[in-house]
């Protein structure tokens, strides 16, 4: 084990969930949404097993993002699309790396028709997220836009609350979003995230943009989905103390020992993306058990009670896993209050990352 954090990823399973998504929305195109460097595990290797399974389209946060990518995607005619628009990037930019802007604003839309000639951008409709996205009085200009050579070759809005299968707003969404993509022309669209793609061939129109689902977290409250678990995230156990009744553990002494026991440091911390609000809340899973932490999470460690382990002493260097097949991040997530996504995207720079049957393009 080594001296650091690390995450092993199985592409495997990856491109496991890819197939049952795509599946699941046939006849829709499933693309794969990579941003935030595919959500902690790694955008370059898992957007190249990607490409091996036929996905064609992926979409980015950040034009940076689309770099490492760009020379594989242009290679077999995909298509690379930007979520957060042109910003504050130069056009060119986007112009040299192939990359697609999804538009969110008339002032985008104008930038874009002024500077990029008949280069291709998606438009974003906001049906309900109120995040990003055209509000409706502007449909009719840029329609306008259109006609005087825009070239807009994707039309797409973003559900709010799709992870509840049965939200009123799931279907207000679909309705508002139905009415107005019609009035750009016969654009392909696309309306569903990671659980829009369960929520029935409705939602699906020509592509669906499943992101967390690939990752193997569950994308619907209450619903329990066949999707692979394609890593697994753990630290080294640094040292194991024997400890008395009544002491205290980490910063501000939160936790107060209840008998004596035994206790594992662990060498991550929320540096290494383990957050402090599993302080007192979460577990790890060490020697075939589910550890509870103990104390406060810190910057570079944390601690866990192995009392009811028989052999705590032997667990000295082994490896606690944190996420990972034994200990889903979904069970974290809701210790935490926070959301798989975020825990995911929280694994830091430090940690190492590994990857299982990784595939060579050519």
């Amino acid at each position: 084990m080594s001296a650091r954090p690390r995450l092993t990823v199985d592409l495997d399973a990856v491109s496991a969930n890819y197939r049952l998504l795509r599946d699941t929305v046939s006849p829709a195109e499933c693309a794969a949404v990579i941003k935030a460097d595919a959500y902690g595990l790694g955008a370059n290797a898992i957007g190249r097993r990607l490409l091996a399974e036929n996905c064609r389209t992926f979409f980015f946060a950040h034009l940076p993002e689309v770099a490492d990518l760009a020379p594989a995607i242009q290679a077999v005619d995909g298509k690379a699309f930007v979520l957060n628009g042109v910003g504050l990037y130069p056009v060119a930019d986007f112009l040299s790396a192939h990359a697609i802007p999804v538009l969110n604003t008339l002032e985008e839309a104008r930038q874009w028709a002024a500077e990029a000639g008949n280069a291709p951008a998606a438009l974003h409709l906001d049906t309900g997220m109120n995040r990003l996205g055209l509000p409706h009085r502007d449909d009719d200009k840029i329609r306008d836009l259109q006609d005087s050579g825009l070239n807009l070759i994707h039309v797409m809005s973003h559900l709010a609350c799709a992870d509840e299968a049965g939200h009123p707003q799931n279907r207000v969404q679909l309705e508002r979003f139905r009415d107005r993509a019609g009035r750009f022309g016969n654009l392909p669209a696309s309306l569903s995230n990671s659980a829009g793609c369960f929520l029935g061939s409705a939602f699906q129109f020509d592509l669906s943009r499943p992101g967390l689902a690939l990752y193997g977290a569950q994308p619907i409250n209450g619903k329990d989905l066949p999707l692979a678990l394609p890593y697994r995230f753990e630290a080294p156990v640094l040292q194991v103390r024997r400890f008395s009744r009544d002491e205290a553990f980490g910063y501000g002494g939160t936790h107060s020992a209840g008998a004596e026991g035994y206790s594992a440091t662990i060498g991550a911390g929320y540096a290494d993306g383990v957050p402090r609000c599993l302080s007192n809340r979460g577990h790890v899973w060490l020697g075939g058990i589910r550890a509870p932490i103990i104390g406060r999470v810190s910057m570079d460690s944390f601690t866990a009670d192995i009392s009811a382990l028989p052999d705590p002493e032997g667990q000295l260097h082994r490896s606690a896993q944190i996420y990972g097949p034994d200990l889903p991040i979904d069970a974290q997530a809701a210790a935490s209050g926070l959301s798989a996504y975020e825990l995911l995207t929280r694994i830091g720079g430090r940690t190492e990352r590994f990857y299982i049957n990784e595939l060579e393009l050519r």
